[in-house]
């Protein structure tokens, strides 16, 4: 149940180059949310330019499928590579289990919880699996980063 590395969209990384895109990260309130297996084609293609295409959330438990707001975002830049990290984020389903849990996707996100421009995402599986109510899911965030730019 090896989680993958983190791929970032490529429309992310053309919008990231745009100076008028108002793509700015640094400030920005990121979100991290969890999907079925069933986002799999949507995610795979890379073209990607809202979180609203992604859809297929994965839901139960009280967790809410918006995702969570991420924390102690910090973005570094050292010899033309940029990297970003921040605290690990942990899903606590309360009264049942959070069910088919396959993948998290970070994304910008803009006025409405469930809107926002995708970043990147992460396989956290090879197959979708429940976590069980009272139990814990934590996505542990690299200490170097869990992705960069070049």
């Amino acid at each position: 149940m090896a989680a993958s590395a983190w791929s970032v969209f490529w429309t992310a990384k053309h919008r990231m180059g745009l100076t008028t895109s108002g793509f700015n990260l640094s400030g920005a309130v990121m979100r991290m949310s969890l999907h079925k297996t069933s986002a799999a084609n949507n995610l795979l293609s890379g073209n990607v330019s809202t979180f609203g295409s992604i859809s297929f959330m994965a839901s139960g438990g009280g967790v809410n499928v918006e995702g969570l707001t991420l924390s102690a975002v910090t973005w570094t830049g050292t010899g033309g590579v940029e990297t970003f990290d921040c605290s690990n984020k942990v899903y606590s389903p309360t009264n049942s289990a959070l069910t088919s849990v396959r993948y998290a996707v970070i994304r910008m996100s803009s006025g409405a919880v469930t809107s926002g421009f995708p970043l990147c995402y992460a396989a956290l599986s090879t197959t979708a699996f429940d976590v069980g109510a009272s139990s814990t899911l934590t996505v542990q965030m690299a200490t170097t980063g869990i992705f960069t730019l070049t």
